[in-house]
């Protein structure tokens, strides 16, 4: 009985010592890693789009564009050196291989862009064989890291089962002592409980990263596509003032490249919100004045939508500290997205006050921020997963966009110390919430 109770104590504790560490090596090396190679995953194909531009249309202007990003992305190196460390000897070996690969294109780019602009017949370094070792050398690197979170799941999940095995021949021994052992068995469940929660939230991150990387490499082809398909109609022996068709591929070209470009900036965005990056800077804000202010910027796309927009904004709210920039960007968001989904003729009405959320009784203390629409509004049981990474509705397939502005707009709303929530509508449409903290 003895060695029994002795055993349901000391086995929790020594599952935690071995279970920790490991949990604690995929918190601090293994998921910062694979996001900051999702960095310079992205980091390269802006590199790559932006080099095609300023060789196909010779705009010097685009050279400091994509001075910054690789700015952005050797400073992602940097972060990710010391993480490396901690990692196997494969990971460390394809890091290597990696910065070695880089440092020798981005000299090479360097030299052509001394050249800019230079003849139409410049090789075109954007699909050079140092790119695509590049990428193929990011590739392996994002590979190894999985196969290092994998080895520690699978470390993790061996020394659960082994603990349940102990568990169950522990309480048929300790049947006797029932009270005793059935309080300290409500104890191991909390220990469980623990561990499984906080795997499902790091495998959940480990998904999220995989769909961003399996976005990124999916929505760039198409605008790529069509800037190489419209470049190559250029150079089909076409000299001498443009007429009309060359006018309409030139505006293409350009569509497609800001199509391209916004997208990059999203996923950007959301990378900086994940690993921390995005600056919040608090102060004390008044948030009426910034909602009408949000308002009047999307007047004009309401009135070209033919929609309506009405204002119910009370006399005042109290001023609360936040960054009245993200909220701006967050509402910005919302609007955006209702006028795009709301049918010609349907009505959009902002709505804020300071209200108690579900389940609490105490006083208000929520500025609570409102946009409703008259839209098709959103299946109950979608709406949480619309503020995942590149969710989109099959209702809204036709519509633009690559389904990460709420799920920006919402980790931003966290950072905020806030949420942004959403709800069906009385009778049709959505109610999308942005909640700050009055204190």
């Amino acid at each position: 009985m003895i060695f029994a109770l002795f055993a349901l104590v000391v086995i929790p504790m020594l599952r935690t010592r071995l279970v920790e560490p490991l949990h604690a090596n995929l918190q601090s090396a293994v998921e910062p890693g694979r996001s900051l190679v999702t960095r310079i995953h992205v980091a390269l194909a802006m590199e790559g789009a932006l080099l095609h531009s300023i060789m196909e249309h010779r705009d010097t202007l685009l050279i400091a564009r994509y001075r910054g990003s690789v700015a952005d992305e050797m400073a992602a190196y940097a972060e990710l050196r010391p993480l490396v460390g901690q990692l196997g000897p494969i990971a460390r070996r394809e890091f290597r291989e990696l910065t070695a690969l880089q440092g020798g294109w981005h000299s090479a780019i360097e030299q052509y862009l001394r050249g800019v602009p230079a003849a139409r017949g410049a090789k075109d370094p954007f699909h050079s064989a140092e790119y695509d070792e590049l990428l193929l050398a990011a590739s392996r690197l994002d590979e190894a890291l999985s196969t290092e979170a994998e080895r520690r799941w699978a470390e993790i999940a061996a020394t659960n089962r082994a603990q349940g095995w102990v568990s169950a021949v522990v309480g048929i021994l300790a049947l006797g002592a029932a009270l005793i052992v059935g309080w300290l068995g409500r104890r191991l469940g909390v220990f469980a409980a623990t561990a499984e929660r906080r795997r499902a939230e790091l495998q959940k991150a480990v998904e999220a990263r995989a769909r961003i990387t399996r976005g990124v490499s999916h929505d760039l082809k198409n605008p790529l596509n069509a800037i190489l398909g419209h470049t190559q109609l250029l150079e089909q022996e076409i000299k001498g003032p443009l007429n009309a068709g060359q006018k309409e591929s030139l505006s293409r070209i350009g569509k497609s490249v800001e199509s391209l470009l916004l997208l990059i900036d999203d996923i950007l965005e959301l990378s900086r919100t994940e690993s921390g990056h995005l600056r919040i800077v608090p102060s004390k804000t008044h948030i009426l004045p910034i909602i009408r202010e949000t308002i009047e910027e999307h007047w004009a796309s309401v009135a070209a939508a033919g929609l309506r927009l009405e204002a119910q904004l009370p006399s005042d709210i109290p001023p609360l500290t936040t960054d009245p920039q993200r909220v701006q960007q967050i509402l910005g968001n919302l609007l955006s997205n209702a006028i795009k989904y709301t049918p010609v003729g349907g009505q959009i009405t902002v709505r804020a006050g300071v209200k108690r959320r579900d389940g609490e009784t105490d006083e208000p203390r929520w500025a609570a921020i409102e946009v409703v629409d008259t839209g098709p509004g959103i299946p109950t049981d979608q709406l949480e997963t619309i503020f995942d990474e590149f969710a989109r509705l099959k209702i809204h397939e036709d519509k633009p966009g690559a389904g990460l502005g709420l799920a920006i707009a919402r980790r931003i709303s966290h950072l905020l110390g806030g949420n942004l929530t959403a709800e069906k509508a009385d009778e049709h449409g959505s109610v999308f919430t942005l909640w700050l903290p009055m204190r």
